[in-house]
């Protein structure tokens, strides 16, 4: 009986409780529901109310823009019939004068159906009307419309028909005034809402009249590009509202731009076929009901809470002393795991397997990798990479492919945070399950010490190979490399001549044989530069240099030699504002081929060697800070070798290396002439991934060359970027302003074809498109060719890294206008787009030998040569500029000839050093030594291959006017000959 009663009242309790949480949660539902009608009836009250009010308002505004209109036509038919009746123009400008300053309108335009226009001032130009008004004009109707004038802010013109007219000569068919748009603002000024409500009078097909709104959206050219744009609405949803637009409908709505609700009014307007809309936040309207809605939420919320509450209470209560049992438990488990992790040399963490956020760290973890656990727990992207080194995509989260009871394991190289060493760890990554919820567990154990000790015993093997070899295989390495050159000259030269016949043949032969000989003079100049270098004899020899030439002379130089490998160069610059600079161009030059020599020689078939300059503010006045990374993706080089990579004669020995010409002396040449040029240099090189060398430059600008870099005729004019690389995108852009246009830009060709569609059809064409080549949707040529399909002719450049010869026949048949090569500097844009509007030539012909600023016919040079065929390519070479050119085998011949010319036989004497029966100095000395000053007193130039310093200084010791080194430079022998002769 007991026991039948005790579960009698164990039913009872269930039923009562159960019952208690019905009525408890049928309560709290039936608050909700009332509260929700409530706010229901409120939110309806307040939209209604709301409408109405702004109906009002922007009603009135409409009325403005009614008066305006009707006034500013009336004034047109006044002044109009007053035009009819006078024909003096002084009178008529006083007129016009006095009227502005009456009607307060922008300017006064007789106007032709085409668009031209002249004012009362004498200025004639085209008004860009959105409209075509030639048939209004011609059947005597008045006229609103928008238009745009170079160099000036959308316009609203109001124009009236006035057939047969003329002033100053220019016939016309109408006469119109014109307001800027804040002028109709100002007019259409809204009080209302501490002046937050926003207007636009639109064209049914959502062309905006009038823009009266914030600058959040910038210039408004069509309100539907707006919804678009920032609204939620469908595209069915616009194109409804632009039915009711068409048909002339007056209504409200509420709509979400940006996040924000706004109420949206809009009213057919009585001028012409307009649309007037007005906008204002809902917040700013409702303010005061908001207020209302917020209490009303709070109150529910504090009831829910309550309610909440009182149920978490009984949970808690009922659980508590299980919790406590196992909080303890935890607590011992978790001092357990604290204490045995301090005294290893493994950090484990656990990660939720969908927000990476970490649930646990062990607490060494600041000691092994010098983060704290705060740091991780607030962003686990602080540890770096944690995907295996050699993974096709880095950015891919490996660690979603590791199922639950599964792992993996990878090494990986990580930089302690706080002392910078480099660390080893092994890293085991688990796959688990707690609570339902999928977990990443991960172990990484540190390997330092052993891989730490294993790269010291292979470094003090390697280092004493190394000791051992180095004078052998720095003989070797010579010998090789000079042989090679020297095999293929001589094979060729018997080649060429084995086939003097077939032209073709012997250009390729003849080409090839100057591409081995320079080669092999750049390993003779190494040597010589480095021993010049260490006994401090070479000097820098500040010049006016062109960075823009110097890098696509490099371009151009290197340009075989990236073709022959198969490889893809890539340069760039940015921020570069001041191209022109004061430096000693050989060994800038010097440095950068030794640069991309090495890069290109190391660079596997399909490899990418890049270039990339940019400028940084100098530290001292006139000076900025030039920055080149020259970078590739090759073999790269080990650590070791870095430390000592700038040392003479050093090249790491690898399979690949070995194969590979070279002295080892490029890089400590270009070392010492870095930190000649007060620049530094570095390296960042990893094996297998690649290479970058770093060099800052402090250079002197040339501020008189700075010139005025705006273009008057495209000032203000619109124009599109189209490049995938974010970097030459902004570049661009920001030239592109310094010219004085307005810029945009894209990485996506298809996007740059859409956003011409849309300009034409706003009526704010673009009037320059520079466009990249090689763009991963669609080439340019494609852009191009489909910019041309909608009818603009605005000029296109085609912007690219290649050389264009083989696509430039197809790309002017598309419609491209002019190509730019990359790098483009300020002088490269400014230069193609004056081509490109018909100010200039796009580009000169090509002269094999340089230009000579004076005119050398007549003129009689002394070439004093023993060897016949220095002397034959000197005289040739001369002969091409006009001289007339006697000669002599020795410097005694030269004496003689001398003495017995008269003043004025012979301009100047270019004297071989080294020759026989006399050399060039004592034949110097003899010459002036002479008895007659005006043969004494000739110029005498050396001309030899001995060209250290101390050979200078004797030659200028001896007498001798200059110096000429060989093998002849053709430029700087033309620069002497017109600095002696001038």
């Amino acid at each position: 009986m007991d026991v039948k009663n005790h579960n009698t009242n164990r039913k009872k309790r269930v039923v009562r409780k159960r019952w208690n949480a019905a009525v408890l949660i049928a309560l709290f539902v039936g608050i909700l529901l009332t509260v929700f009608q409530y706010l229901g009836f409120v939110s309806k009250t307040v939209y209604e109310e709301s409408v109405s009010h702004l109906t009002e308002i922007f009603h009135q505004s409409d009325n403005m823009l009614s008066e305006l209109t009707n006034k500013n036509l009336t004034y047109l038919h006044i002044w109009g019939e007053y035009l009819q009746n006078t024909s003096d123009e002084s009178e008529i400008r006083e007129y016009i004068e006095k009227a502005q300053e009456d009607a307060g309108f922008l300017d006064f335009y007789f106007l032709s159906a085409d668009g031209n226009y002249k004012m009362v001032t004498g200025e004639t130009g085209y008004l860009g009307l959105q409209e075509n008004i030639e048939d209004e004009i011609r059947q005597g109707n008045d006229v609103i419309t928008n238009a745009t004038v170079p160099g000036k802010s959308q316009l609203l013109v109001f124009a009236t028909p006035r057939p047969h007219g003329s002033y100053q000569g220019f016939e016309y068919d109408a006469i119109a005034i014109a307001y800027e748009n804040s002028d109709i603002v100002n007019v259409l000024n809204i009080s209302a809402f501490n002046g937050n409500a926003q207007s636009y009078v639109v064209h049914p097909d959502g062309r905006v009249v009038v823009d009266h709104s914030s600058e959040a959206w910038g210039e408004v050219y069509n309100f539907f590009g707006i919804l678009r744009e920032h609204s939620t609405l469908s595209e069915k949803e616009i194109l409804k509202l632009s039915e009711e637009f068409k048909e002339g409908h007056t209504d409200a709505m509420l709509i979400n731009l940006d996040g924000e609700d706004y109420y949206l009014v809009y009213e057919k307007s009585k001028p012409q076929d307009w649309i007037f809309l007005g906008l204002v936040q809902a917040d700013i309207v409702n303010a005061s009901m908001n207020v209302l809605q917020r209490s009303t939420v709070l109150l529910v919320s504090a009831v829910a809470v309550c309610i909440a509450g009182l149920f978490i209470g009984i949970i808690l209560r009922k659980n508590r002393v299980n919790l406590k049992r196992k909080d303890t438990e935890i607590l011992y488990r978790d001092e357990l795991f604290q204490k045995l992790s301090m005294n290893v040399d493994d950090v484990f963490l656990m990660l939720d397997a969908k927000t990476y956020q970490a649930d646990y760290v062990s607490p060494n973890v600041e000691k092994l990798l010098g983060i704290t656990v705060e740091q991780i727990r607030k962003d686990i992207c602080v540890l770096g990479k944690l995907h295996p080194g050699d993974v096709e995509d880095p950015e891919k989260k490996y660690l979603e492919e590791i199922q639950v009871h599964e792992q993996q394991e990878w090494d990986l190289e990580y930089v302690h945070q706080k002392t910078g060493e480099h660390r080893w760890f092994h890293n085991v990554a688990m796959g688990s399950e707690v609570n339902g919820k999928k977990k990443y567990i991960l172990v990484l154990s540190d390997r330092t010490s052993d891989r730490k000790m294993n790269q010291a015993l292979s470094e003090a093997v390697r280092a004493a190979e190394t000791a051992n070899k180095a004078k052998s295989t720095f003989l070797s390495n010579m010998s090789h490399d000079i042989r090679t050159p020297m095999n293929a000259i001589i094979g060729f030269t018997t080649l060429a001549v084995s086939n003097i016949d077939d032209k073709e043949r012997v250009r390729d032969y003849l080409g090839k044989i100057l591409s081995s000989s320079n080669h092999l003079l750049s390993l003779i100049n190494d040597i010589l530069d480095m021993s010049r270098i260490e006994s401090g004899k070479i000097h820098l020899e500040e010049t006016e240099v062109s960075l823009s030439e110097v890098l696509h002379d490099l371009k151009t130089i290197i340009s075989g030699q990236i073709h022959a490998k198969q490889l893809e160069l890539y340069m760039d610059v940015m921020d570069v504002t001041n191209e022109d600079v004061y430096c000693d161009k050989t060994r800038l030059n010097q440095v950068l081929l030794n640069l991309l020599s090495n890069a290109i020689k190391f660079t596997p078939a399909g490899g990418t060697v890049s270039v990339r300059l940019r400028e940084y503010p100098g530290t001292q006045r006139g000076c900025e800070l030039y920055e080149i990374r020259v970078k590739d993706n090759g073999i790269g080089m080990s650590q070791k070798f870095v430390q000592k990579i700038f040392s003479p004669f050093e090249r790491e020995r690898t399979s690949t290396v070995s194969r590979t010409q070279g002295t080892g002396l490029g890089m400590a040449i270009t070392k010492n002439i870095v930190d000649m040029m007060g620049g530094t240099i570095e390296v960042q090189t990893e094996q297998g991934k690649g290479t970058e060398f770093i060099i800052r430059l402090p250079l002197r600008i040339q501020p008189e060359n700075h010139r005025i870099e705006k273009i008057a005729e495209l000032e203000g004019l619109k124009a599109l970027v189209v490049d995938d690389d974010f970097n030459t995108c902004d570049s661009v852009t920001k030239m592109l302003v310094k010219v004085g246009m307005r810029s945009e830009w894209t990485l996506s060709g298809k996007e740059a074809v859409l956003r011409a569609r849309q300009s034409v059809e706003m009526g704010d064409a673009f009037h320059a498109y520079i466009i990249d080549w090689r763009l991963p949707d669609m080439n340019g040529i494609e852009v191009t060719r489909q910019i041309r399909s909608l009818g603009d002719d605005t000029p296109i450049i085609i912007l690219t890294a290649y050389d264009w010869s083989d696509i430039e026949v197809e790309a002017r048949a598309a419609g491209v206008t002019a190509f730019c090569a990359k790098p483009m500097f300020m002088s490269d844009i400014r230069e193609t787009l004056m081509a490109a509007i018909g100010q200039k030539q796009a580009g000169a012909e090509d002269n094999i030998l340089p230009a000579a600023d004076l005119d050398f016919r007549g003129r009689r040079i002394l070439l004093v040569e023993d060897n016949e065929l220095n002397s034959e390519i000197a005289v040739a070479l001369l002969s091409e500029y006009g001289f007339r050119v006697d000669t002599a085998e020795d410097g005694a011949e030269a004496v003689e000839k001398v003495k017995n010319s008269t003043p004025g036989d012979y301009d100047l004497v270019l004297m071989d050093v080294q020759m026989p029966v006399m050399n060039g100095y004592e034949a110097t000395e003899r010459i002036r030594s002479l008895d007659d000053p005006s043969l004494a007193g000739i110029t005498i130039l050396a001309m030899t291959a001995n060209a250290f310093d101390e050979d200078k200084k004797k030659a200028l010791a001896c007498g001798m006017n200059g110096f000429l080194s060989k093998p002849i430079v053709i430029e700087e022998l033309i620069s002497t000959l017109q600095n002696s002769l001038g």
